[in-house]
């Protein structure tokens, strides 16, 4: 499989690189935003991982830019910012993850393999269903009534788990655990960043189903009252 990593810094480009060629993936560096931009745009790999502080062109104007072209290239956003407004920032334009400066490498080679092997599954047709919510898993379509909108990577996931488990509290540490693996060192607000991003895409769709929080338990879906 192709990665494509853009990446200023070039010393830790080459280490990931290195790592990413052990697990037998092929990968391509470019260091500044306008050409990263156009090579992502060839539409020749399987993920790319994009840095957010890149000369010419940042990464949030680059993921912009893939999704107006309708690259469906799974993306993972690497980058030293952490607050909670620049992760969303990033996943609400498309982004399926957002790994954060310091890292562990093996996070980074976890997170890939995740998002890779989620991409191979798509082609499972099942549907699941809450009232009149659905989630196509087929096509990353999720649907109230006549209204209808696209999701991917961890919201996907995050949707699909409490779907499943409709009728009882999700804590933060399952789903954390169900979606970024058991040996991920994820921190629990990631759970939260996702929450936040579906709680969005769920309105925009005037869902009157709607995730809730339970002080001190997790999560679970919840038919709001007209």
């Amino acid at each position: 499989m192709k990665i494509l990593m853009i990446e200023d810094e070039f010393s830790l480009a080459d280490a990931v690189s290195e790592m990413l060629k052990k697990e037998s993936f092929e990968v391509s560096i470019f260091t500044d935003g306008i050409s990263g931009e156009e090579e992502a745009l060839t539409g020749i790999y399987d993920l790319i991982i994009l840095d957010v502080m890149l000369p010419g062109k940042d990464g949030f104007a680059v993921l912009k830019t893939l999704k107006e072209e309708k690259i469906d290239t799974p993306v993972i956003m690497l980058t030293a910012k952490s607050e909670i407004d620049d992760k969303l920032n990033g996943l609400e334009n498309g982004a399926d993850d957002y790994v954060t400066k310091p890292f562990h490498m093996k996070e980074l080679i976890a997170r890939v393999k995740v998002i890779l092997k989620r991409k191979a599954n798509l082609e499972d047709t099942s549907v699941l269903e809450y009232e009149n919510l659905k989630l196509d898993l087929s096509s990353g379509k999720v649907s109230y009534k006549e209204n209808e909108i696209s999701i991917n990577g961890k919201e996907l996931d995050l949707l699909e788990i409490l779907l499943i488990n409709k009728n009882q509290i999700v804590s933060r540490e399952t789903l954390a655990n169900k979606i970024w693996g058991y040996f991920s060192d994820a921190e629990y607000n990631n759970v939260e960043v996702y929450v936040t991003f579906l709680r969005r895409k769920l309105k925009k769709i005037n869902s009157r189903v709607n995730v809730k929080a339970v002080r001190g338990l997790g999560y679970r879906l919840e038919v709001e009252n007209d």
